[in-house]
């Protein structure tokens, strides 16, 4: 039988040391590791919010908001342009889960037909024959826009977002607007349809609750 030297055991001992603290870092490690993971499993992303905002050419409008994803963000509510009442959908992209961000987003709405002689009116003129064909207006648009957004990306953002808009109106019978330009009072014309892209701004914020 082998017996232990004082210095047989000593250098056992010493080789003990550094396993023994390894095994202790990787345990406190898997610990560690095993914590953060609840933390997040059980940190749910809130994914339903409320957005407003107000901008041009498109007025004012309050949306329902629902975030699927991280990176996504869909939205749909009414609007208004003091005018006329409308609805609109669309959706932003967000690449980049930071304190500041970029997004590109894209929306479609619908304005139902109007009396836009309150317009004239607010300028001080007196309505015209041509004017009476403006009583009916509705315009349907697209808009894509490039924005930046500031706030917690999960709870609350105040955002600017900047664009063009290819809008679509209508006027249901335009034939008072062409006889006014030509001054002949036997012309007949079908609906007119006017196109149009044009600059868009939007500043708004939402709140995400659940």
């Amino acid at each position: 039988m082998t017996m232990a030297t004082p210095s047989t055991r000593r250098r056992a001992a010493s080789l003990r040391r550094p396993g023994t603290a390894l095994a202790c870092l990787v345990a406190v490690a898997t610990g560690a590791a095993a914590h953060a993971q609840e933390e997040t499993a059980g940190a749910e992303p809130y994914r339903l919010g409320l957005l407003v905002d107000a901008g041009a050419p498109h007025g004012i409008g309050v949306s329902a908001v629902f975030k699927p994803l991280p990176w996504l963000r869909l939205q749909a509510g009414p609007t208004t342009n003091t005018l006329s009442l409308g609805f609109r959908g669309g959706l932003s992209l967000l690449p980049m889960q930071t304190f500041i961000s970029p997004s590109i987003n894209v929306e479609g709405g619908h304005y139902f037909g109007s009396d836009y002689n309150d317009v004239v009116d607010w300028l001080g003129a007196t309505p015209t024959s041509a004017t009476s064909a403006i009583r009916d207006i509705s315009y349907d648009y697209v808009a894509g826009s490039v924005g930046l957004e500031i706030g917690a990306a999960n709870r609350f953002n105040f955002f600017l977002h900047l664009g063009l808009s290819y809008v679509r109106m209508g006027v249901d019978d335009a034939s008072a607007l062409i006889e006014d330009a030509t001054d002949e009072s036997d012309i007949t014309a079908r609906n007119l349809t006017v196109r149009a892209t044009i600059p868009s701004v939007k500043v708004g914020f939402l709140f995400y609750f659940f």
